[in-house]
């Protein structure tokens, strides 16, 4: 049987994603992405088995899918890797997609492996949009239909009601036994106590006195009401009962913890209990300074704590910053803030990020008013999650 004729459910994976390091936090959300859709994917190191040669496992993933995606940017036009890659892909016959995050023209080699008509640019963000346009070319390749279908039995059907009787129900009337005939006693004195009136059929039974009547039912609606409003006002007005929301912050709640002494309480973040990898991060340009004014600011991820450290070194544009904001984005969607000083060399903020990849951005405001992005990248947790 022919490699393209083995059916998908026979398949350990339908792609292989072939990219470059410098690229991985985006290779990593295509990835997640696609699996979130039911299209299995082979990516390294992830997928290599332990103890298995690396470029043994190359060459049975790009066997074992339909299609090889390239996430094609400089980096990769200019990796050996991806090249041989895309080359052992070509002489197997695979489904080539270049998934272009960076406006680039591509080397000759590059050209002369991935000249095929399903290129997708990924250029302009947003990025998840572009990754649904490859979710929906991979469906047409690999065939898998995702219109769900109702089986016709499966919808319940309206039930008819019951035809009426063709003649109304005949009704007997009720039959009353005679009274029984009743001898006079001999002696007066033996005559029978006066019975209690009798009571007609239709006639319903007095409550007897002292009964909760409608008075009684609307005593009860007041006080019910009385007791809702009570304990409305006891939660508005009893501070610490309610938590207060502030505005702009997304942040959840910040649970102060002595084990992390080089971040502030207000800092702290539970990062080892988030969900992460439920969003995905993209970055936007960022604005250089002119010349001469420039500022020398480093960000980092400390992969042990999952601590992401900014610190301000210095530079000659020191004196033209009136304010500058230190954005974190977690992987998990939640927002954190902190602010450099740039009053003082070598100033530092560090923020708890995620065990995922998280976007950090610094931003200044000059005194001339404007205001730009100095630094917005993706910093991943580890290469192995």
């Amino acid at each position: 049987m022919a490699e393209d004729a083995i059916p998908r459910s026979q398949r350990h994976h339908d792609v292989f994603i072939s990219y470059a390091q410098q690229d991985k936090p985006i290779a990593d959300a295509v990835c997640a992405k696609l699996e979130a859709h039911n299209i299995r994917c082979w990516i390294a190191p992830r997928d290599v088995p332990p103890g298995q040669p690396f470029p043994e496992a190359i060459i049975e993933g790009i066997e074992g899918g339909k299609a090889v995606i390239v996430i094609f940017s400089s980096h990769a036009n200019k990796s050996p890797h991806v090249i041989r890659e895309l080359t052992n892909a070509v002489n197997k016959g695979r489904i080539i997609i270049p998934f272009r995050i960076e406006d680039v023209l591509p080397s000759k080699s590059m050209e002369y492996l991935i000249s095929v008509p399903h290129w997708l640019d990924a250029v302009s963000p947003p990025l998840e949009k572009h990754i649904g346009v490859l979710i929906t070319t991979l469906d047409a390749i690999l065939g898998i239909d995702r219109a769900v279908v109702t089986p016709q039995e499966a919808v319940p059907q309206p039930t008819a009601p019951a035809p009426p009787p063709p003649y109304p129900p005949v009704t007997e009337p009720p039959v009353t036994p005679p009274d029984p005939v009743r001898t006079p006693p001999a002696d007066p004195t033996e005559a029978e106590p006066p019975s209690a009136p009798s009571m007609a059929a239709d006639e319903k039974p007095q409550a007897p006195v002292g009964a909760p009547g409608v008075w009684g039912k609307r005593i009860a609606v007041l006080t019910g009401l009385v007791i809702v409003a009570l304990i409305v006002i006891l939660f508005v007005f009893s501070p610490g009962l309610l938590p207060i929301q502030q505005g702009g912050n997304t942040s959840p709640s910040i649970t102060p913890n002595i084990s992390h002494p080089g971040i502030s309480d207000a800092d702290y973040y539970q990062g080892t209990d988030a969900i992460v990898d439920t969003v995905v991060l993209t970055v936007a340009p960022t604005q250089v300074m002119v010349k001469n004014t420039e500022l020398y600011v480093d960000a980092d991820k400390d992969m042990s704590k999952v601590i992401v450290t900014v610190q301000f070194n210095g530079g000659p544009g020191t004196g033209l910053v009136r304010d500058n904001r230190v954005v974190l984005t977690r992987s998990d969607g939640t927002v954190t803030e902190g602010k450099l000083n740039f009053n003082q060399r070598l100033s530092t903020v560090q923020l708890q990020g995620s065990r995922g990849t998280d976007r950090i951005q610094v931003i200044v405001y000059l005194h001339s008013g404007e205001t730009k992005t100095i630094i917005d990248k993706l910093l991943p947790y580890r290469k192995y999650h």
